[in-house]
């Protein structure tokens, strides 16, 4: 289908077509900027990130530690990465904070400067922390709690919750030293046919089934 003059005329007077003799040459450019950013969007599993899969989390590899200690925690059972670290109050805010961190998370690690400890920068603070409240307001509003624990409510707003509960939900482990090799398989790396069974085990308990 052809273009509209109209349209081929403001394409012209605004520069955006180039000279004849640079065409090609602009068209394979063109081309090349594309095909780059759909790679770059496959092979960063992009759309992953769409998800609420904890797992999309360690694409790049350095929240290991903050991936591994959650799956070993009592949050693991009715909680996933989003519950805490993106907000809640509306959907668009929920995607434009986890594309804004991600966007920080990414170019940090690109250019290899990620910290060996990693510490939630205020604004993720605040977000936490609310999102603690949300999950737990009838402990934090407990009547017969503020009636015996003194200064109940000056700690309970002065402070964050990670203040005293420190090892909830990642535990003491969180440097990207201390994990050692990594001890949880990740789907997006991992084979298909891998399995936590070992296979002698599997064949085993085939020849079990099919004894009895």
């Amino acid at each position: 289908m052809a273009l509209p003059n109209s349209f081929k005329r403001f394409l012209f007077r605004s520069s955006l077509v180039p000279p004849h003799n640079w065409r090609k040459a602009a068209i394979v450019l063109v081309a090349m900027i594309v095909g780059l950013g759909f790679f770059i969007l496959k092979i960063s599993n992009a759309t992953s990130y769409l998800s609420d899969d904890p797992q999309a989390c360690v694409n790049c590899h350095i929240m290991t530690p903050q991936y591994i200690t959650w799956t070993h925690s009592s949050h693991r059972e009715v909680t996933d990465c989003n519950s805490c670290h993106v907000p809640h109050d509306n959907v668009v805010n929920k995607y434009f904070f986890k594309a804004k961190d991600g966007l920080y998370h990414a170019s940090v690690f690109t250019a290899r400067m990620e910290p060996e400890v990693i510490v939630a920068k205020q604004a993720s603070a605040n977000v936490i922390q609310n999102n603690c409240i949300r999950c737990h307001q009838d402990q934090v509003t407990d009547a017969k709690t503020e009636a015996f624990v003194a200064d109940h409510l000056e700690n309970r707003t002065g402070r964050t919750c990670w203040d005293c509960h420190r090892e909830v939900p990642h535990g003491r482990v969180r440097s990207l030293s201390a994990i050692g090799a990594q001890i949880e398989p990740i789907k997006e790396y991992s084979p298909k046919d891998l399995s936590i069974v070992p296979s002698w085990l599997k064949e085993s308990m085939d020849n079990s089934k099919t004894s009895n």
